[in-house]
């Protein structure tokens, strides 16, 4: 029985031209848009790479300086984006895709993509992730908000009740005649996406992706059907579907972000800076300040070398100092840095929890989480940077505090070529699928809760189903 139900009404929808115009529109403009954000970001690859380059040349052929001048030279890291990121850019477009590494400080990323922008004039940003979890939920409310009050309105309803149709079989036979019908029309799309940017290295995220796509659009349809036997008129269950669609992916997110910016916001800038300056010259409690911290440090080694003048130590004396501060700054910076990460992750935690009330943003955090341009996968790669930038800086110093002796002035050149091309570049690789399902685990539970959720309403709406 249910598989007729789903037969006759996959055939109907079908032969509804809305599926065809409307649905086919959508995925022409998901695929042009794939494509040419495929193409951007191959290009940024490309620009990247040779950016790389450039930069690990110019480092490389520095010429004779002090080596600690050559530090000050700087490296960069740039974050790489997998093929996924084309679908779905996620914190990424907001967020700088360069860290510049050197010495006594760690930085913040520079240059974020969405600078350069076109403005989304408020509807969301203009990726092609936004095309199936947005735009598609609202062809499936406008295709399926009658899938029922269209029998109830014709009478059909009634001769089903009248001749022992049970309310189970029905809808769901609607509900998966609703889904196939979708499915027909978004296979062509989704294989050529899979074509553009699926490749051996994310095949597995790509597949997850999908299974939880094919979940959201479950819930949407589930949901479309429900509202729509539980309603009297096809226009009554268009309007409250286009109010449950406007809620769910505008006013939820939006309202759930500036609650947690109110309660929990980040710090300022000038606030997060002037924080750790404070700590490094001041101290951290129980600590004595730089001026003093240095002064008990050239004590213990002059002591440790039994000499009596840094002018006399048998390793280089501004090199060591050099480790030591910079060894207490990485501290600092660290304590400073754990804490804007927990303040994000709570926020994030936060929000899921606010914004539970919908599905869209459980299936933002799988989509961002499983293309790598989610807060895990970018603080995964700031940290990897930031032990490359003490390692660099630590192995400079190090090299410079085992060439010298005693004191010597920053503009004498003993350091070459040959220093600067022994730095290892940094080699980072974006962790594997069991991250990205970690860092999506709770999304992933929401969405199996709305699933669960809808597929109950509609089971019950089933038993109380009426003419």
């Amino acid at each position: 029985m249910i598989a007729a139900v789903t037969l006759a009404e996959t055939r109907a929808l079908l032969r509804d031209g809305r599926l065809w115009g409307l649905g086919l529109a959508l995925m022409l403009l998901f695929v042009v848009m794939l494509a040419t954000a495929s193409q951007q970001r191959q290009r940024a690859e490309q620009e990247r790479h040779q950016v790389e380059l450039a930069a690990r040349a110019q480092w490389d052929h520095q010429g004779e300086k002090h080596p600690h001048r050559a530090a000050h030279f700087g490296l960069y890291a740039f974050k790489p984006r997998s093929a996924l990121a084309s679908l779905d850019p996620g914190i990424d477009a907001h967020a700088g895709q360069a860290l510049w590494l050197e010495p006594h400080k760690r930085n913040l990323a520079l240059f974020a993509p969405a600078v350069d922008a076109a403005p989304s004039l408020g509807l969301g940003d203009p990726v092609p992730a936004f095309i199936l979890l947005a735009l598609v939920p609202l062809l499936v409310v406008l295709l399926g908000h009658g899938s029922v009050t269209r029998e109830r309105e014709t009478d059909t309803l009634r001769m089903l009740h009248a001749c022992g149709m049970p309310g189970r079989p029905l809808l769901v036979g609607k509900w998966l005649g609703l889904s196939a019908g979708l499915a027909i029309v978004l296979a062509p799309a989704l294989a050529m996406g899979a074509w553009l940017i699926v490749d051996r290295h994310n095949v597995l995220q790509a597949a997850l992706l999908l299974a939880a796509l094919v979940t959201y659009l479950g819930i949407w349809a589930a949901l479309t059907v429900l509202v729509s036997a539980r309603c009297q008129t096809s226009r009554g269950a268009l309007l409250v579907l286009i109010a449950l669609w406007v809620g769910a992916v505008f006013v939820v997110p939006r309202l759930g972000a500036a609650i947690v910016e109110r309660i929990d916001p980040l710090p300022t800038g000038e606030a997060f800076w002037s924080a750790i300056h404070r700590d490094i010259e001041q101290g951290l409690p129980g600590d004595s300040d730089a001026r003093q911290r240095l002064k008990a440090f050239d004590a213990r080694l002059l002591t440790e070398h039994g000499v009596t003048r840094p002018e006399d130590l048998p390793v280089g004396a501004n090199a060591r100092r050099r480790l030591f501060r910079d060894a207490y700054a990485t501290r600092i910076h660290a304590l400073h840095f754990s804490r804007l990460w927990n303040t994000q992750l709570r926020q994030q935690a936060l929000l899921r929890g606010l914004t539970a009330v919908s599905p869209f943003p459980a299936m933002q955090g799988v989509s961002a989480a499983l293309a790598g341009t989610d807060l895990a996968h970018r603080r995964d790669f700031e940290d990897a940077a930031e032990r490359y930038r003490q390692r660099f800086t630590t192995l400079m110093d190090e090299w410079d505090a085992q060439a010298t002796r005693g004191v010597v002035s920053y503009e004498t050149r003993y350091a070459g070529d040959a220093q600067w091309q022994a730095m290892p570049p940094l080699r980072y690789a974006a962790p594997g699928v069991r991250f990205a399902l970690n860092a999506a685990g709770p999304d992933f539970g929401v969405l199996a809760l709305w699933l669960a959720a809808a597929l109950g309403g509609l089971l019950l709406s089933a038993r109380k189903l009426t003419p």
